[in-house]
């Protein structure tokens, strides 16, 4: 007699549960997924700074490497500065046909160095730009492919700005000597902060009801280790210690 009032109670004890524990399946694997683009965002963010800065590395150890060229061409270029002037109050013509020679001949070597500094200089912008354009296509990208069955995510903006070799001349003249910036692993940095929302899709909905808004941050810049220069993950320039 208690067999059959036993079957049933344990049918309906099953049927009691079974919406909970696909819920609760649902649950788990729309979480993993949400935890998975999480990651996935950051680790194109920190791939491709990391990349790229890669690539920047030996432009910038080589312009820093002519600073002696450059120091050693500008004592020369007073020198012959010198010397020519001596040669004009001399009002001796051969001699201020040789010193205008020499004078010009380090003006020549100053201008080619300061053409290659340059280049490297307009190389490596445009690599930290180039870069920074396609981590934030990626963002926007896979942020935007994030949604699973339970939840709904919706990139709300991508923001940063492309930086510049970080270096300064000594002085506005050509083919001066280059040093980095001061706060080099913050101005060099490739930052990118962006910002989505989650809800959850109806019917769970009616279980966990709101909006959650949720920020995030990456950036790689360049380090000095000894006498190289290294790509290094920062938090960067985005200060709020919740987007890391």
């Amino acid at each position: 007699m208690n067999r059959p009032r036993q079957k049933g109670f344990a049918l309906a004890l099953t049927l009691a549960l079974f919406p909970p524990l696909i819920a609760g399946i649902l649950v788990g694997f729309s979480s993993l997924g949400f935890i998975q683009n999480d990651l996935a965002l950051k680790f194109q963010c920190r791939q491709e700074g990391l990349q790229s800065q890669n690539q920047v590395r030996p432009l910038l150890t080589t312009l820093l490497s002519l600073n002696p060229l450059a120091s050693a061409l500008k004592v020369q270029s007073l020198a012959a500065a010198k010397e020519l002037s001596a040669a004009i109050a001399s009002l001796n013509p051969i001699a201020i046909s040789t010193a205008t020679s020499h004078y010009n001949q380090i003006k020549e070597k100053r201008g080619r160095l300061d053409q290659k500094q340059k280049q490297l200089i307009k190389e490596s912008n445009k690599l930290l730009r180039h870069s920074h354009r396609l981590t934030a296509q990626s963002l926007r990208r896979t942020g935007h492919q994030s949604s699973n069955i339970l939840l709904e995510t919706k990139l709300l903006s991508v923001r940063g700005q492309a930086p510049e070799l970080a270096v300064r001349p000594d002085s506005p003249d050509i083919a001066p000597t280059y040093s980095p910036a001061p706060n080099f692993e913050e101005t060099q940095a490739l930052a990118h902060e962006w910002q989505y929302q989650v809800q959850v899709h109806a019917p769970f909905s009616q279980f966990l009801k709101g909006t959650f808004q949720f920020k995030k941050a990456c950036a790689v810049t360049l380090t000095k280790e000894g006498s190289e220069w290294l790509p290094k993950i920062i938090k960067g320039r985005f200060s709020s210690k919740s987007v890391w």
